[in-house]
């Protein structure tokens, strides 16, 4: 019962929280690039980078890949949970099924087991290269993109 109305709690706090647009939330694509290609002229040698281009770059892309992982397991959660209610399953052995899941595959992202952050920059500056228009769009939905085109599952 404690559980129900923890989220019954949780569910009011959030439906009276403003709606913010995604630009508002996320900053452009075009600033995370900028930082990002300092970071990586750091990387490839160049010591007159600033560190806070680095630093900006490094806590954004951070926050987006951390971002993405948990978003994935609210995801499957809420999912599981659904499913569990819809088709009177046990809701143990769907959370079991989930849990077994990769979270970025859930998304569509299967990235090298080894793939670093310059990785994943690299991969989103490319994305943003092919295709400059979308500098204006903000980095959390680009780089959701740049991710599931960079890195696939088969």
């Amino acid at each position: 019962m404690r559980m129900l109305t923890l989220s019954v709690v949780w569910l009011v706090v959030l439906a009276s929280m403003p709606l913010q647009a995604a630009d508002e939330v996320s900053p452009p694509a075009s600033e995370w690039r900028s930082y990002c290609q300092s970071y990586i002229k750091a990387i490839d040698g160049d010591t007159t980078v600033d560190d806070r281009d680095i630093t900006y770059c490094l806590g954004v892309t951070q926050g987006l890949l951390n971002g993405l992982k948990i978003g994935a397991q609210l995801g499957a959660l809420s999912f599981g949970s659904r499913m569990a209610v819809n088709y009177k399953l046990d809701p143990n052995d769907v959370f079991k099924q989930f849990q077994a899941q990769d979270p970025a595959r859930l998304l569509g992202i299967c990235a090298p087991p080894k793939a670093t952050t310059p990785d994943y920059v690299r991969a989103g500056l490319k994305y943003l290269e092919k295709s400059p228009e979308l500098a204006k769009r903000p980095i959390g939905e680009v780089f959701y993109e740049a991710m599931q085109a960079s890195f696939p599952c088969n």
